[in-house]
């Protein structure tokens, strides 16, 4: 039995040295009780040597966890606890001195506790670990909790305190509770056994301790309470098994070698007078320190050989993740990656092609909207669709023909463009002068168009490369990067291009203003046509003032605008209904030809290119070889997780062996 312990005690203290002590729940001896039903005591007891800080009010306020060892010709006494700084390694840094006296470990706990909490008088759950290793102990592990206390107002954060931490060992389906109760006091006010009762309401993995038995008085029948029943109702109390014992305090020894059996003699005697000198001599068997030992010795074994099975399972989930972990680090061999496992190649010009083959069939169904990326905003093909009959439409829409110019204006630009030629109607040099200025209006808004595109595609791109080739992102950021930088280039050049055929998109419609354009002059035909019907014949009257006045002009001749006539009005609206009309006939075409150019020569570009672009950039021997270089972040990562995958293995065979032994 003793073997099995020490073999799952090294087991435990593996598993805690590569810090998965939160994953993987060992069973642990847990005491509890009121604060003074004799914990310590009991604790000190076990183990055989007086060890254990004494003192007024709430003395223990960490856990402290008591590992004990029993091995023959080794004596060594370690208290440790986490300090709360980190390690150059990212660790936490673990604060351990090693003692030769037992007389020493009181105070190192003293200066732990202070350190732990600041030297407030506060509870804080970071673990103290007392670590004997001699062949005086037994193979043991308990965990000492913060005595109970009353709750009072003073009090009232201090016990709320010890509550949550007493509760939170006690949830542990793998702890042992070893509840510790005056046996002077009635069983059914321990707060103890009430803590156990709520979490093993069967009692299952419950033991009781009744302490002080030579104080109760002689007139005081506990037979009941000793053979594990309730004073009341004489019904079982709910746990394993009742044991009694005798407080008596150990002497403060030297060194760690001293013989055990001649410390607890003492202990033995008092608890065999008391059973004696009693009327509980039938008991006494079953009762004492002794037999506490032997049986929690036993019951620690049962629960260990019973988790077994669940730790070996965790060992072996948690083995597999980190072999998982290990291998999205990046591939050690990159032979698996060759075709046909071609002896020729080593395999890294073909993992480079499997991820340009990763990202490029990823950000193609993106754009394409066959993959979601995980948004819950509009991305991909779909924002595109978007910003071109959204977002590009209605910047044209927004877009007033002849709305910066007055009517005065307009009719100044009509008349000067007329020249020394007089028109009967229709001038349609002014037409395409206003119409031209307007329709350059609409390539700022469609650069803009182009640009927006391009952004959105760049992003596409982004988002695809953290989706599908993540893992190249921390292994080799090099080649990630490579990717992302060449993908960025490859766009910078499909804008130019694309901005280019967006201007010549806009400007042949400037250059060419097409007058006979079918829908264009129908309207044209109607405003004209109107126009005849309201003009009226004039007779060519001279009208002698205003020539007078123009001869005797010395400065230039101006048009006078604020004098606009009737007839004047009338033919400059005319122009803009004409310019209007043409302008929305020509901004529906422009709408619909821009988003085809961007589509044509940006977005399926990189369809049907960034592939074959990236393959003949990046697959080049001294290009990917030099981008194949783990990080050294990674490469320290690998380092650790492969020794830490070392100590995995050590740990899953040592409970095998555990599990046939």
């Amino acid at each position: 039995m003793d073997q099995y312990i020490e073999g799952f005690g090294k087991l435990q203290s593996l598993v805690e040295s590569m810090g998965l002590d939160q994953s993987i729940s060992f069973p642990q001896i847990v005491v509890v009780g009121g604060q003074s039903d004799g914990k310590s005591s009991v604790l000190e007891s076990i183990a055989g040597h007086s060890f254990l800080p004494r003192g007024q009010n709430t003395v223990t306020r960490t856990p402290i966890k008591v590992v004990m060892r029993s091995k023959d010709q080794v004596q060594q006494i370690t208290v440790s606890y986490e300090s709360g700084k980190i390690d150059e390694t990212g660790h936490p840094l673990v604060y351990r001195r090693q003692l030769d006296d037992f007389a020493d470990v009181a105070a190192e706990i003293t200066r732990a506790t202070d350190t732990l909490t600041g030297g407030k008088r506060i509870i804080v759950s970071k673990l103290i670990t007392v670590e004997v290793v001699s062949p005086t102990v037994p193979n043991l592990t308990l965990i000492d909790l913060p005595g109970r206390i009353e709750r009072v107002r003073e009090d009232q954060i201090i016990y709320s305190e010890i509550e949550a931490l007493i509760e939170k060992y006690l949830e542990n389906p793998q702890a042992i509770i070893l509840v510790v109760h005056q046996a002077g006091n009635d069983i059914e006010t321990s707060r103890g056994l009430s803590a156990a009762n709520k979490v093993d309401p069967h009692g299952l993995r419950t033991i009781c301790v009744l302490t002080k038995l030579d104080l109760v008085g002689k007139e005081d029948d506990i037979t009941d309470r000793l053979a594990g029943k309730s004073n009341h109702d004489d019904s079982r109390i709910k746990c394993r098994r009742v044991i009694g014992v005798v407080n008596t305090p150990l002497p403060r020894t030297d060194g760690i070698m001293q013989d055990r059996a001649q410390l607890l003699a003492a202990q033995v005697a008092a608890e065999n007078a008391f059973f004696q000198q009693r009327k509980y001599t039938a008991l006494a068997g079953n009762h004492g320190t002794k037999n506490l030992v032997s049986y929690l010795s036993t019951v620690f074994v049962e629960h260990l050989k019973g988790s077994l099975p669940q730790l070996r399972i965790d060992l072996d989930n948690l083995k597999v993740k980190l072999e998982d972990h290990i291998h999205r680090l990046g591939p050690v061999n990159f032979k698996q990656y060759t075709y046909t496992h071609n002896p020729f190649s080593n395999g890294e010009f073909e993992y480079v092609i499997s991820v340009i083959d990763r990202f490029c069939h990823t950000l193609i169904e993106s754009i394409n909207g066959r993959i979601y990326l995980g948004s819950r905003q509009v991305r991909g093909g779909a924002l595109l669709e978007q910003r071109f009959n959204t977002l590009y439409r209605n910047s044209l829409d927004n877009i007033d023909p002849l709305g910066d110019m007055s009517t005065a204006e307009t009719w100044s630009k009509i008349k000067m463009a007329g020249g020394l030629t007089a028109q009967m109607f229709l001038n349609e040099t002014a037409f395409e002068l206003l119409t031209k200025k307007e329709i350059a209006r609409m390539k700022s808004e469609s650069i803009n168009c182009a640009v927006g595109a391009h952004t959105e595609v760049l992003r596409i791109c982004q988002e695809a490369a953290k989706e599908s080739i993540k893992d190249v992102r921390i292994t080799y950021p090099a080649l990630y990067q490579a990717i992302l930088d060449e993908v960025n280039d490859f766009l910078s050049e499909k804008l130019k291009k694309t901005k280019k055929m967006v201007i010549h998109g806009v400007e042949m419609h400037w250059d060419y203003i097409n007058v006979k354009n079918r829908h264009f002059a129908l309207k044209k035909d109607e405003v004209i046509g109107d126009r005849l019907l309201t003009a009226t014949h004039q007779t060519d009257i001279v009208d002698q003032e205003p020539q007078s006045r123009i001869l005797t002009s010395t400065g230039p001749l101006q048009l006078d605008m604020a004098r606009m006539s009737e007839e004047e009005e009338k033919e400059c609206m005319m122009y803009a209904s004409l310019v209007r009309n043409y302008f929305d006939i020509t901004r529906d075409t422009i709408c619909d030809t821009v988003p085809k150019i961007v589509v044509r020569f940006m977005v399926k570009e990189v369809e049907r290119q960034i592939r074959r672009h990236l393959t003949g950039r990046l697959g080049v021997e001294q290009i990917y070889s030099k981008l194949l270089v783990l990080s050294e972040s990674v490469a320290l990562r690998r380092r650790e997780a492969g020794a830490k995958l070392k100590q995995y293995e050590q740990a899953v065979q040592m409970a095998r062996e555990l599990a046939i032994s």
